[in-house]
């Protein structure tokens, strides 16, 4: 309705008030009855003061105004939405549930979108997600996912920097302590998956490939 051009509103509030009508091409006037319903994403009482909606056919379809607030005024139905969805995508299955980083990434993100937004969103988590477990933060496409998922203040806790710290006084350098802190995340991801790369590389943000290599250079290693 807040697109509809300035001629089209004038010959909509004419079947308004006068119930006639002419069909495309016709010259006899039809009568009819109905019920109109209007939905519009834009502010039409603003367009009224700018001179771009006509003020008395917004007098005419405002008898009622329903408000439906955007999805980032209602943040408590995100989840049970995406809940929804996951469930519509699933339909003869039980669907996965959401890993806690993953809720609470739904949760901060903005959708522009509204409600399809999410829903979008939701697909593109399926379409990485693999196996029977939850989905998990790897299953987040990388062009959505945050510079830092959980935040860096809440995961890097005192027991972090204390092994920092120890590491330093002992006298292992920089690229050490980065090798041993990626051995020892890849060796979690992959103890916490069974043993499914294609998992643990969703979970770590890498390619299966890159843990394929990883598992072959512990076997050279171990022989």
């Amino acid at each position: 309705m807040g697109e509809l051009p300035l001629h089209l509103q004038t010959q909509l509030l004419r079947v308004i008030q006068e119930h006639t009508f002419k069909r495309v091409g016709g010259n006899a006037w039809r009568r009819t009855s109905f019920r109109l319903v209007c939905a519009t994403n834009r502010d039409l009482w603003a367009q009224v003061q700018r001179g771009e909606f006509r003020a008395d056919l917004y007098y005419r379809i405002a008898s009622f105004v329903c408000h439906l607030p955007a999805l980032r005024e209602r943040p408590e139905d995100i989840l049970p939405l995406a809940h929804h969805f996951l469930k519509m995508s699933c339909p003869n299955q039980n669907p996965p549930a959401l890993d806690t980083p993953v809720q609470e990434y739904l949760l901060r993100r903005e959708y522009a979108g509204n409600v399809r937004d999410l829903k979008q969103v939701v697909a593109r988590l399926l379409c990485r997600h693999t196996g029977k477990g939850a989905i998990t933060v790897g299953c987040i496409p990388p062009n959505d996912r945050p510079t830092c998922m959980n935040g860096c203040e809440k995961w890097r806790d005192v027991g972090f920097e204390h092994a920092i710290r120890v590491a330093l006084a002992r006298g292992v350098e920089l690229k050490a302590i980065s090798q041993e802190t990626k051995e020892t995340a890849i060796q979690i991801a992959v103890e916490e998956t069974g043993g499914n790369l294609q998992r643990a590389a969703l979970r770590l943000g890498v390619t299966e490939r890159t843990l394929q290599m990883w598992r072959a250079a512990q076997r050279q290693e171990n022989e």
